[in-house]
């Protein structure tokens, strides 16, 4: 039986849990279905494949692996298929179930050795957990099989181990050009869909790209994706103040974020965990970085952001000064009775300063996009390029465009709240506000502690 040799040392690594995803045509499944059928004649094995939905057999991946073993003289004869499962001659045995309706079955498996989940992209955090549970605590050794074909940048599949990588999770991705079976025809067909369709579907379908999370998506993906190293594909020189954008986080799940600028191009992405009594450390360590590349810092003080100003007065008292400004999210517009378009003022487009921060963050994402994918006339300026040489450029990316565009009770413009996001299984977006931060107009930003002090 012929498997991909491209595929060789994810099968032959030890790993308990394994997420293998990529694009159409890429042989995920067959590749899956070829290692297990080797494996089910080779020891005695209990294999759950499970899936989505599945209201009888034929919906489950039982009909390729029958036809992959059937075609195999040396497998056909060591493998028997009833109705609702396959068994071989070492007494391994396939078991078929949707996640969706047998919930409770699932719960019920035991004795499991290898979980196969197909359409990983549609389980829910909650789903992931009963299956973890039921199947990886009760036995050391069994191991689970995820593969999927991204959907959107959100799915909790794709953002819990694709975004936010783990080390005991090994991860491959695999798309067409690594399939060393996939006829010439249908080469060749895919190649022709790139003229036929647009850039991002075809990424989405062939190349193993996720979506972003909507069409009414604040910022597009695909603007940010054309971000990237986008001032060496413009030729621009990257000049101008270097800024630090600053999220503050002190317990749970949220982490404390920066984004450094220089410029129009992003040069730093980092994020840590900082617990309530290490605020302060968390500031000094901002403004230490601040100091050493000589940066101004935009940070957030609403919340426990509030005593970062302190601690930046403090230290610049004392050491230097550093230049840094507060960011109110929620306060009033910037230049409330400019127009934002023909006829329409700042006052009545937008609910506050954060939905007019990101909006200006988006247009120029797609100035960017319309520059380096189009190749439209565009104004230095108004570019944001992304180093590629930063880490951290998926979470930010994934960050960037979760939140939705909404509208307040007054119609006005806003983003998607932490709240409402919450509801979708999405994170607080500490990278994504440390970056509006960092690149939204310095105009807009008020220095309270000046201001009272005159």
């Amino acid at each position: 039986m012929k498997l991909n040799p491209y595929l060789k040392d994810f099968w032959t690594t030890k790993a308990k849990i394994k997420i293998l995803y990529g694009g159409r045509a890429s042989s995920k499944t067959e590749d899956t279905a070829g290692i297990l059928i080797y494996l089910a004649s080779k020891y005695k094995l209990r294999i759950a494949c499970i899936r989505k939905f599945q209201a009888n057999i034929k919906q489950s991946v039982y009909s390729v692996i029958k036809k992959k073993v059937e075609l195999d003289p040396y497998f056909k004869k060591q493998y028997i298929f009833t109705e609702t499962s396959i068994k071989t001659e070492v007494c391994s045995e396939f078991m078929f179930l949707g996640w969706q309706r047998n919930t409770d079955q699932i719960k019920g498996l035991d004795d499991i050795d290898i979980v196969w989940l197909e359409e990983g992209h549609t389980l829910t955090k909650e789903q992931w957990q009963i299956i973890s549970d039921t199947v990886l605590l009760r036995k050391d050794d069994t191991m689970v099989i995820v593969v999927f074909n991204p959907y959107l940048d959100t799915d909790f599949i794709y953002n819990n181990f694709i975004v936010n990588k783990k080390d005991d999770v090994l991860v491959k991705k695999i798309n067409y050009v690594d399939n060393l079976f996939l006829p010439k025809t249908a080469r060749k067909f895919i190649e022709n869909q790139k003229v036929n369709m647009e850039d991002e579907e075809f990424n989405h379908v062939y190349m193993g790209e996720p979506l972003g999370e909507s069409e009414d998506a604040f910022i597009k993906r695909a603007w940010i994706d054309a971000s990237i190293d986008a001032h060496i594909k413009l030729d621009i020189e990257i000049v101008g103040t270097k800024t630090i954008g600053y999220d503050v986080a002190d317990s749970g799940a949220d982490k404390c974020a920066t984004v450094i600028r220089h410029g129009i191009l992003t040069t730093n992405i980092l994020e840590w965990k900082a617990k309530e009594n290490e605020l302060e450390e968390s500031a000094e360590k901002v403004y230490y970085m601040a100091k050493d590349i000589g940066a101004n810092i935009n940070y957030d003080c609403i919340g426990v952001g509030a005593s970062a100003g302190s601690t930046f007065r403090r230290l610049g008292n004392d050491r230097g000064y550093i230049e840094f400004n507060k960011f109110d999210a929620g306060a009033k517009v910037d230049n409330p009775d400019n127009e934002y378009q023909p006829l329409r003022m700042n006052k009545d487009h937008f609910e506050n300063l954060k939905s007019q921060a990101w909006q200006d963050i988006a247009d120029r994402f797609r100035s960017t996009y319309n520059a380096v994918v189009k190749g439209k006339q565009f104004n230095g300026d108004e570019i944001i390029s992304i180093s590629s040489d930063c880490i951290n450029i998926d979470e930010l990316k994934t960050e960037l465009s979760s939140p939705k565009k909404d509208r307040s009770k007054r119609g006005l413009v806003k983003v998607e709240s932490k709240e409402d996001m919450k509801k979708r299984n999405i994170s607080s977006p500490n990278l994504a506000d440390a970056f509006i931060m960092s690149y939204y107009r310095n105009r807009s930003f008020i220095d309270y502690d000046k201001l009272l002090n005159g």
